[in-house]
């Protein structure tokens, strides 16, 4: 297999070698540049489906240390996190599940085969320039067939090397630490290598001890215990090539690895503190995006990915007959995807999108099924712009053909999935828009062959979504600088969905179907950036949604109409600040309301809402010809006691610094 030639270090050491070997070769020549890019301003683009954005200078007014924390203030995004610096954060949006997510980085989808369920803690911000939410799917065309086969889409920018008319590098060295013992220190540095290339190497270190203490809810004590086993170290090294052989070409070659080892905190059990289960994870990806254009009517769009993602759980408290549960699980992936633009006249276009998947799962678990999956997706599209309307139409084609080693082959899966989307433009400031979209997610390796909870049984979720929608965007002025709003109301419907919750640990989930879930909800995005006076600027930025999930499979059951389990109805965001060229000082607030952990909604399951408050500040200063930014963070400023998944406490209050200087 071509995955066994990837060995990390010799992979590594190669790409970096090769990237000294053109930065030598074109050392002497003085007079290559790069063209130097300038953003002056930024154009508010409004597309048929919601879309939120956040950019990477506003992740430190919104106290975020990884995407989890910079996508939780999204309107329609629930955040379940299990605690602590390495504790699993996942996100659901529009109480879809998080494998209804796709994740895009820099256009190719991070996939996880074996569960579905991304780990967005394990995604750091140094690198990132900005995160998207779609709803539905991304506009912008040609796109990945990937992009079109979730419920919604995470795009992740990584930042691209940009330089002066007479840099040559730029390096950037960042320092955070904090409560639970963090260190994280960070690394980047960027290269010009010839008139047209660059590269950008990342590296970053995160230690954490992982302790805190809580209080624990019904023991009837008012002592504070002590979260353990939440340590985590973990390192990411992330290195891309940048160029074009023509003005009508790029290419980008990247190679990322990240490797941690850490402790799975236990549910709180009463008078039982003692948790020593660990997770290693060996994550190694190969990614290339190559696109070409053809005079102004045709976009070609080329994707590969290579991917070995090991992972190693151990439980040395299991009581089996070795007295330990070990078990080691090792993830290959092949992808491959062509993408295809072709603009008819200034009103008419055509798109095409083809993607193969392979993907095999091993371990050393006896019995295993040992499944291959072979995955082909096909997007046919076009769009229609006509005076003030928009209209996109497209049908996504699912193939899925699964073999195991052992066992029973499950069926072959084929599905049509359908897409409509129309925009009008009322006026220069008023957009209103809508969109169905069908979509459906197969069991994932986990759900159906897991020895401890695999369910071969399970059924693939079918959804249909419905979105309504309008956007409102004031002209600039002079004090006004924007005001954005828009608000969307959905429905969306769930047969045969797939539910997972935790059981004995972070490893060990429930996994079964719910017959039909019918979803209503309301989102309402809102931004205002005011000037105040010559030096100063207020920000404002606030969220809300409110949501219906209920499980309505069955009018006899006494679950009939009841919440499905961690779905809040009422979720709330806002960020209010004040800045200038060298101050920033900012307010953060997340409100959850009230949910239950089962399908049961009675006063035994129930789980109480919280109100989080973060504020954060920074400051720009030079010491002779270095600039540096500092910044502190003060995380759960009132210190609330509160769980996000029960039995799972979060922390109280606690601090971050960091101080970063760029070369």
């Amino acid at each position: 297999m071509v995955f066994y030639f990837f060995n990390k270090f010799y992979f590594f050491s190669w790409l970096l070698i090769l990237c000294c070997c053109i930065n030598f070769a074109y050392a002497q020549d003085s007079l290559l540049k790069l063209q130097e890019v300038k953003v002056l301003a930024v154009k508010k683009i409004i597309y048929a489906t919601p879309t939120q954005q956040i950019i990477n200078v506003n992740f430190k007014p919104y106290a975020a240390f990884n995407v989890a924390d910079a996508v939780r203030n999204f309107a329609g995004v629930n955040i379940k996190d299990y605690g602590g610096i390495g504790g699993l954060k996942t996100i659901s949006v529009r109480s879809l599940g998080a494998n209804h997510t796709a994740v895009l980085y820099d256009g190719v989808a991070i996939t996880d085969t074996q569960n579905g369920q991304i780990d967005f803690g394990k995604l750091m911000l140094d690198n990132v320039e900005t995160i998207t939410l779609y709803n539905a799917q991304p506009n912008n065309l040609p796109q990945t067939a990937k992009a079109y086969a979730s419920a919604s889409v995470i795009a992740i920018k990584t930042i691209q090397p940009v330089f002066d008319s007479l840099q040559t590098f730029k390096a950037v060295a960042k320092f955070t630490t904090g409560s639970f013992g963090l260190i994280n220190p960070v690394i980047q540095w960027q290269q010009k290598v010839a008139k047209k290339w660059a590269y950008i190497v990342n590296s970053s270190l995160l230690k954490a001890h992982g302790r805190y203490n809580y209080k624990v809810i019904g023991d009837g004590s008012d002592t504070l215990a002590v979260r353990n086993n939440a340590d985590i170290a973990a390192l990411q090294l992330d290195a891309s090539l940048y160029g074009s052989f023509s003005p009508k070409n790029s290419l980008m070659i990247r190679a990322n690895l990240y490797q941690s080892n850490r402790g799975l905190p236990s549910a709180v059990i009463f008078y039982n503190p003692i948790a020593k289960q660990r997770l290693w994870d060996n994550d190694l990806f190969f990614q290339t995006v190559f696109k070409q254009n053809f005079g102004t009517n045709i976009k070609l769009l080329f994707s590969n990915k290579i991917s070995k993602n090991y992972i190693k759980y151990l439980d040395p408290l299991y009581l089996n007959q070795h007295r330990e549960l070990n078990q080691q699980f090792t993830q290959q992936e092949f992808y491959q995807s062509v993408a295809a633009n072709y603009q008819l006249n200034k009103t008419i276009s055509f798109n095409y999108s083809v993607d193969g998947f392979i993907n095999k799962l091993e371990t050393n678990l006896p019995n295993f099924a040992y499944p291959t999956r072979l995955t082909l997706l096909q997007v046919f599209g076009s769009a229609l712009s006509h005076k003030n309307w928009n209209f996109n139409a497209n049908i996504l084609q699912t193939n899925i053909n699964e073999k195991v080693e052992k066992g029973q082959n499950p069926p072959q899966r084929k599905k049509w999935s359908p897409t409509f989307m129309v925009l009008y433009k009322a006026s220069s400031q008023l957009n209103l828009k809508a969109f169905y979209k069908n979509i459906f997610r197969n069991p994932t390796f986990n759900d159906l062959y897991y020895t401890n909870f695999g369910n071969r049984n399970l059924n693939p979720e079918n959804v249909n979504q419905y979105n309504i929608g309008a956007t409102f965007n004031k002209p600039l002025n002079n004090k006004l600088n924007y005001i954005s709003l828009s608000a969307d109301a959905y429905y969306n419907t769930i047969t045969d969905k797939i539910i997972a919750v935790p059981n004995k640990d972070l490893f060990i989930w429930s996994i079964y179907n719910i017959g039909k879930v019918n979803i209503y909800g309301v989102d309402v995005v809102s931004n205002l950036n005011y000037k105040l006076n010559k030096n100063w600027d207020l920000v404002f930025a606030a969220n809300y949604t409110y949501q219906l999930a209920l499980d309505v499979s069955d009018s006899q059951n006494r679950l009939y109409n009841n919440q499905i389990p961690y779905t809040p109805q009422h979720t709330f965001s806002n960020n209010v600040g004040v800045k200038n060229q060298k101050w920033g000082v900012y307010y953060n607030q997340i409100f959850s309301s009230n949910r239950y952990y089962l399908g049961d909604n009675s006063a035994e399951f129930f789980v109480k809402g919280f109100f989080i408050s973060d504020v954060s500040g920074s400051y720009n200063f030079k010491i002779g010809h270095f600039a540096l930014i500092s910044n502190i963070e003060i995380n759960n400023l009132f210190n609330t006691t509160y769980s996000v998944i029960r039995s799972y406490p979060m922390p109280g209050t606690s601090t971050r610094i960091s101080l970063k200087t760029t070369l």
